[in-house]
This record gives C-alpha cells, structure tokens and sequence, in this order.
C-alpha cells in the first residue's frame, strides 16, 4: 500500500467530514445520543463540517491518501491552539447544524463532548509541548489494513518535527483503547457517561514522544 501523508488542503473539508461521518456511523460517542441513523448522519456531519471549517487555519489537520482516496484525516491542535470565539462558529455556519436533529440533544451532546475532553485540555497545561489530537478517523474501507498504524506513526513524527514532545487524546471505544496501549500510550484519565439509560467510557491517553 502507497500511502500520501501531508497537510489538508482547504478544498477537502467537505470530504474529509464526510469520511469522518462514516467511521463514526455506529460508534458510542455518537448512537447514545442520536440513536436514528438518518438524524445521527445529518448531526455527525454538520457537526463536523463546522468544526473543521471554523478550525482550518488555526488547528492542524492531517491526511492520508491511497492512490488518491482519501483514507484518514486528523485534527491536531497545538500547545498555541485557542478555540475559536462562538462568532467565529457563528460566522461558519454553525447554527445550521440546530437544524439537523433535535436542539435539546445536540446541546447535551456538546456538553458532554466538553466534558470527555476536559481531562486532555488541563493536562495539556502542566507543561510544555503538549499537543491534543481532537479526533483521528479512518475510513471504514481502510480500517483493518494498517493505515491507522501508520498514520499515528505519521502524526508523532510531524508533532516532533514541530516542537512537540507529547500527544494526549481521548476516546471512547475499549477496541481502540486496546490499539493505542499497545502502541506505546498510556491512560491518563477514565471517566463514564450515561444518557437515556446507556452507558459509554471514556479514556484519555498521553505519550512522551522521542526520536
């Protein structure tokens, strides 16, 4: 396999949000809350689309191609890294997502996305060159194949050529808290969720990143 690992090009957020909706199709993180696939989809990918439009330029985002499919996209977000302004959101669209399901549900689905993130964000301020990667997908034609091995190998290095000395992140998938202790991370928090009477863990993971 002939992967392409660079820098996101403006011109493929749509396509990068829609991969990203495709592997988060039937993951805890997003079925708990929006338990109808049809209203899930919208959700998932207006959410994402706006994250990533509002965020391109100050984040960093990653990506892998195959034979020019896109395969994986990432979002990192240095030690540098603010979050941008509600206008900024505002400015991007992001009301338009209020219109792809249920208000009640996607606020509470923001709060708890805060707060599954909020173990990372403070570690992220006890010391230098801490970087948080906000979310890695593979694509699910992808998954299995070795591009997410290769494409975690890929950010560590970019994250070390760029100052970085550690990587934290969370997730929510005891399938791939298993993958990244295997490949050298170790938990830093563990915490749970519930709503509508279903449950779902949530690990966030460091590592000390060295040549």
């Amino acid at each position: 396999m002939s992967l392409e690992f660079r820098k996101m090009d403006k011109s493929e957020i749509r396509e990068a949000a829609e991969l990203a909706t495709r592997a988060f199709d039937d993951y805890e993180y997003f079925t708990n809350w929006f338990p109808d696939k049809e209203e899930r989809n919208r959700v998932q990918f207006s959410i994402i689309l706006h994250e990533y439009k509002t965020n391109f330029g100050v984040a960093t985002y990653l990506v892998a191609r195959e034979a020019g499919t896109l395969a994986a996209v990432a979002q990192l977000n240095p030690p540098s890294y603010r979050k941008p302004s509600d206008l900024q959101y505002f400015l991007h669209g992001w009301l338009k997502v209020y219109k792809t399901g249920d208000r009640k549900r996607i606020d509470d689905w923001l709060a708890m996305d805060g707060a599954a993130g909020k173990a990372c964000h403070d570690y992220q301020k006890t010391g230098e060159g801490i970087w948080y990667a906000s979310s890695l997908t593979v694509d699910p034609s992808f998954q299995g194949t070795g591009v997410g091995t290769r494409f975690i190998e890929y950010w560590e290095n970019y994250v070390l050529e760029n100052g970085g000395k550690q990587l934290v992140f969370f997730t929510n998938s005891e399938k791939n808290l298993n993958f990244y202790l295997k490949r050298g991370y170790e938990l830093l928090d563990e915490r749970e969720f519930e709503y509508n009477g279903k449950r779902m863990g949530s690990w966030s993971l460091r590592k000390r990143l060295q040549r």
